[in-house]
């Protein structure tokens, strides 16, 4: 609460920082001057005089001009729900809750744009209640806009335009916050304690991340593994700073027609993490929740993954902020050829080489096999996932899936346990999610609980998984399967059972449902599915964790494969593929619990540590110092 007498101290230096200089005070300027000297007596007492009224002049034009501007700083703050009223009481909170529930801010608005026009922008979000232009205190735009929406839903759909255009410049939504998916941050003045109660108040996020609540930045959270494995390996901070930074960060705008003959723009990335051990690798995903932060952190974990699995690869990942099922398949070519085009000569057999990853598949490889050869020539190599019939591999399809049940057993070996006879709880129905799904059922495993985006089932005897892949494929849809009752997807990270095995997007562990937990052993077939806050908690309560870099292995191993098999023109049979899967999975898990043991630290540390030391060995032996 303001002090007496801050607003006249807050008056006093707003109009010196419009002016630059200090105000003297009348009655000061009175004592200095004798007003009632005759001119003929003295004539500096004539100067002065007029000096005097000049002064007096200026001082009221400053008071006009100041209390012009204070009037522009209340009509703002009126607009802003900010400004208080004549008993001198602010608006309650529960009313700025309410605001604040259905409102954004957005920054790098254009400065020639009206709230006309950024409504216009808004509109396919919801209604829009009103539009701010936040201005200075000279009534200048400032490039910020502050949206009220009369939905409170709409502001999730306003965080899908986070890379839309708006007269030329990308329009972004901000927030304090940078934790939370799709938004960014505001960076404006430090605060000043004098100017407390007339700054505009900042929109709480009020939604849930596809993490859930308190979900941590997956860049934030590789990070901080990152520096735990490189405390206990002792490296030396220059060389922990030059594996921490990417090699080369891509950002690309990808326009293309759409089947209604409009044109519709997507932003694109490619983040090359690390060449150290042999060309990048990683996936490229079609999915709306892609930013850099994300493809950055998928890029680093690509980077310890290979060298976990101990191929000779270095890490990488890309992605398009889209929505695939909201796009024909000729606009899904044409957007994949276009983004191709774009980062054609940044990619190549010995250089960067991408693979199927959420939202893309098969066919999206043959896409930019065919792009990137029409500048390089035939060159199968330069991706893997690809339709057998252009080179994939056999058994690139089930990789995966087919690694995160290797990776399994031997765990569970660890402990005198097998997979027949435990019961599995499985979030994510995809490609993984199917493919382990039914590896684990043909071992004698009970899959009790499955969910994907379109629903959830459950039976306390037992999925047919069969039965349920070929009602999906049937369907497109989990809802309403025979064989097994409805539940709550959200319930199924709480729901009983032996091995936990999440699919899907990172985050979805967190500190809010992680103490909810009842599975023994969860199985990380997803990128970055559990936050450090929630490790830390399942930790405590004794439960066993495989962390993806090692979990999820299988898939950029089999793609290892394909990428050998290619060079040398030589194809291999499935069985042979499986049985190379299965050697490396295994040996890279002796490999981890041997670091476990030299350096006493969980699962995760010891595969972080793995991955870290064999990177940082072969950054020096290159002689990056060099």
């Amino acid at each position: 609460m303001d002090q007496p007498g801050d607003h006249e101290y807050d008056q006093e230096h707003e109009e010196e920082e419009v002016y630059g200089g200090e105000i003297p005070y009348e009655g000061d300027m009175e004592d200095d001057v004798d007003m009632s000297a005759r001119p003929e007596e003295d004539e500096n007492a004539d100067r002065s005089a007029k000096e005097l009224e000049d002064m007096k002049k200026r001082l009221k034009e400053i008071e006009e001009e100041a209390g012009a501007l204070r009037e522009m700083q209340a009509k703002v703050e009126k607009e802003m729900g900010a400004v208080q009223d004549s008993s001198g009481t602010s608006a309650s909170l529960a009313e700025k809750e309410e605001v604040d529930a259905r409102s954004i801010y957005v920054g790098n608005v254009d400065y020639a744009c009206t709230p006309e026009e950024v409504q216009q922008h808004f509109q396919s979000c919801g209604t829009v209640n009103r539009v701010t232009i936040l201005t200075d205190k000279f009534g200048q735009p400032k490039g910020f806009a502050y949206v009220e929406f009369v939905e409170v839903d709409a502001v999730q759909n306003a965080l899908l335009l986070n890379e839309s255009e708006l007269h030329g410049r990308q329009l972004k939504v901000s927030a304090k916050r940078t934790n939370v998916p799709g938004m960014k941050q505001f960076r404006g003045r430090r605060p000043n304690p004098y100017f407390r109660f007339r700054r505009p108040f900042m929109p709480v996020p009020f939604y849930q991340p596809y993490g859930g609540y308190g979900a941590m930045n997956a860049l934030a959270a590789t990070n901080r593994n990152f520096r735990a494995a490189a405390r206990i390996l002792g490296l030396d901070s220059k060389v922990e700073k030059s594996l921490l930074i990417p090699f080369r960060e891509i950002k690309v705008e990808c326009t293309i027609p759409k089947d209604d003959g409009t044109l519709v723009s997507y932003i694109g990335f490619r983040v090359q993490h690390d060449n150290s051990r042999g060309p990048m690798k990683g996936g490229i995903r079609y999915h709306p929740e892609v930013d850099p932060d994300e493809v950055n952190a998928l890029a680093q974990l690509m980077t310890w993954k290979s060298a976990v699995a101990d191929i000779p690869y270095g890490g990488a990942k890309g992605g398009i902020g889209c929505t695939p099922r909201d796009l024909s398949t000729s606009e899904l070519e044409r957007l994949t050829r276009v983004f191709t085009q774009k980062i054609h000569d940044l990619i190549g057999t010995h250089t960067d080489v991408p693979a199927p990853d959420m939202g893309t598949n098969s066919q999206t490889m043959a896409w930019i096999l065919d792009e990137y050869s029409k500048f390089h020539g035939h060159s199968p190599a330069v991706v893997t996932g690809k339709p057998i019939d252009l080179g994939g591999s056999l058994g690139r399809e089930a990789a995966t899936g087919r690694g995160v049940v290797f990776a399994t057993e031997a765990l569970l070996a660890e402990y005198g346990k097998s997979i027949e006879g435990l019961t599995f709880a499985i979030q994510g129905f995809g490609n993984v999610g199917s493919w382990a799904a039914k590896i684990f059922h043909e071992k004698g495993g009970k899959v009790i609980a499955v969910s994907d985006i379109t629903g959830a089932v459950k039976n306390p005897n037992g999925i047919d998984i069969p039965a349920l892949i070929a009602f999906k494929e049937s369907t497109g849809s989990l809802y309403n399967f025979p064989g097994g009752e409805s539940m709550n997807p959200n319930e199924l990270l709480v729901h009983e059972c032996d091995v936990l095995v999440p699919c899907a997007l990172g985050g979805v562990l967190n500190k809010e449902n992680a103490t909810h937990v009842k599975a023994k052993y969860i199985i990380e077939a997803a990128n970055h599915p559990t936050d450090p806050e929630a490790d830390e908690i399942l930790s405590k309560k004794g439960v066993i964790i495989l962390p993806d870099i090692y979990a999820n292995s299988g898939g950029v191993t089999v793609s290892y494969f394909e990428w050998v098999q290619n060079i040398q023109g030589f194809m291999w049979e499935e069985e042979q593929v499986n049985k190379e899967l299965k050697k490396y999975m295994t040996k890279a898990f002796k490999n981890i619990k041997g670091m476990c043991q030299t350096h006493e630290c969980n699962l995760r540390m010891g595969a972080f540590t793995l991955g870290l030391n064999r990177v940082a060995r072969a950054t020096l032996l290159r002689g990056w110092e060099a």
